[in-house]
């Protein structure tokens, strides 16, 4: 009557088990019904066909046998989807058949304990105490010995930084200065002045500027015909401030808040001991901004130095006894034609001036009445005594 029982058969092949924690979180791993019934076909396969548990994994193969239903195509499918949801490990690197490549569940595991710690932390709490007051003392251990480390190196290090500076510090600092001189004394076709020299020397140490930016920053200055040490300044601590540090950067600072009249207006609020000196050294008042303007043409448009400015200011005062900025402008801009730009070819020229001058003198000795517009028109100079208060 037993003898041939078919149900007994049925339960011998046992039961397909899966954690029910995978339905409550089914949603928020993003598994819908399919993915279920597959990590089912796996745990199913883990139970019925797999080693023991010291080898873990699964063969693909083993999956396809426990669920002939399942289809290569599909199964791949459904792997690689699970695998991108970092829930199962497909090892696939020494097998080239699908068949052989073995499943991992590891890593769903791992993420329903961390679900689970999750939504109940008192589970994980005398766990995690457990550990950390074993581990407590050998990792304060480690740190001690680590912070002791790192003081050592520390002192290495500022004992090689001190010899470094000392060795190579000063005389790197000094190489960059002199680039940097070379090339402003290069663009703006004199040497440089003691205030752009002064001006450098912020930019490197205060600003900290690197000399490879700083000669995109000063060609691009120049490009623009800003070459006002000041202005510079106020350029460079806009760029320190905006924290820009590309070309790009540069020229789009350019290109949005400078101008050649933005440079020379900047530079009339500002006190210039330049201005000052030559208004006193001439007796005339600089004061005024569109004065100030054209001492800035003379300087930075024209590009004559202080020196050769001065220069100008002493023949004007030594020629003439009501002359002003007019004169000097016309002596300045036939300094300019004739290419004078150092103040001993000034004084050659004037030399050469009066020498002329004589001659036509001479010359017009036959006629006394132009003996007197001769001798004003002559050029002779006249004794020149600075206005009160210069020495």
């Amino acid at each position: 009557m037993y003898n041939n029982s078919a149900l007994l058969e049925v339960l011998r092949w046992g039961y397909a088990h899966i954690p029910g924690v995978i339905f409550f979180y089914s949603q928020e791993l993003e598994l819908d019904v399919e993915d279920i019934g597959i990590l089912s076909t796996i745990f199913y396969t883990f139970e019925s066909k797999s080693k023991p548990l010291f080898q873990t994994g699964v063969n693909v193969g083993q999956v396809l046998q426990s669920c002939p239903a399942l289809t290569k195509n599909k199964l791949s499918r459904k792997l690689m989807k699970l695998s991108k949801l970092n829930l199962i490990k497909v090892d696939d690197e020494n097998s080239k058949n699908f068949a052989d490549r073995v499943i991992f569940l590891e890593p769903l595991m791992e993420k329903l304990e961390t679900l689970v710690n999750r939504d109940h932390p008192q589970l994980s709490a005398d766990q995690k105490n457990n550990s950390d007051n074993l581990d407590i003392e050998k990792q304060l251990g480690k740190y001690r010995q680590l912070i002791e480390q790192l003081e050592l190196e520390l002192e290495e290090e500022k004992g090689k930084r001190l010899v470094g500076d000392n060795i190579n510090g000063i005389s790197n600092t000094n190489a960059n200065y002199k680039k940097l001189a070379d090339f402003i004394a290069s663009k703006t076709g004199n040497l440089m002045s003691v205030k752009m020299a002064s001006e450098l020397k912020k930019w490197l140490n205060e600003l900290n500027f690197q000399p490879e930016f700083l000669f995109c920053l000063l060609e691009m200055c120049f490009e623009r015909n800003i070459s006002n040490p000041r202005a510079i300044t106020k350029i460079a601590s806009d760029i320190k401030e905006y924290s820009i540090n590309t070309v790009e950067g540069l020229e789009l600072y350019f290109n949005s808040y400078t101008s050649n009249d933005q440079n020379k207006m900047a530079t009339i609020s500002q006190f210039d001991p330049d201005i000052a000196e030559f208004g006193n050294f001439t007796g005339i008042d600089m004061s005024a901004e569109a004065r100030k303007m054209v001492y800035y043409k003379w300087r930075y448009d024209w590009r004559f130095s202080h020196k050769m400015i001065m220069k100008a200011g002493e023949v004007m005062c030594q020629r003439t006894r009501n002359g002003g900025l007019e004169y000097i402008d016309s002596v300045l801009k036939n300094w300019m034609s004739k290419e004078i730009r150092l103040v001993e070819d000034a004084e050659k020229e004037i030399e050469d001036f009066k020498s002329r001058s004589k001659k036509d003198k001479n010359a017009a000795n036959s006629n006394s009445g132009k003996k007197k517009s001769d001798k004003q028109s002559s050029g002779d100079y006249e004794i020149y005594i600075p206005p009160a208060g210069m020495k």
